[in-house]
């Protein structure tokens, strides 16, 4: 199993996009990484938005992420409804935008009403 969820990280941006809403969409929920205080795992993004916050599609593939990273991250799930209509709301409200699956190499950027349109298409 540990290859397939390898495999799948491992994929290009816009495959691993249709996979997070295939999943979210199912388990409607979300996965996040936040620090030992609670402050969420974001990143800087030089162009556009002053903060990127990445989510992902399970445990596994959050997990997957943190082992990649310099520091200690607890990862955690949201409910899709409070991901949407709180959190992306502050989120928006803030300037940032979301990074759907991302790995090490590359990720798609969405805002709220794109992700809300995504998950109303399904």
């Amino acid at each position: 199993m540990k290859l397939i969820k390898r495999f799948i990280f491992n994929r290009p941006a816009e495959k691993r996009l249709a996979y997070f809403y295939g999943m979210v969409a199912t388990d409607e929920q979300v996965w996040l990484l936040r620090e030992e205080n609670g402050d969420l795992l974001l990143f800087e993004d030089e162009d556009s938005h002053p903060f990127i916050l990445p989510v992902w599609p399970t445990r596994s593939f959050a997990e997957m992420m943190a082992a990649n990273l310099d520091e200690s991250f607890e990862v955690f799930n949201m409910p899709l409804s409070i991901f949407l209509d709180d959190l992306l709301i502050d989120v928006e409200n803030d300037g940032g935008a979301i990074s759907i699956f991302p790995n090490e190499n590359d990720t798609i950027l969405q805002t709220r009403d794109e992700i809300k349109e995504m998950i109303r298409n399904l």
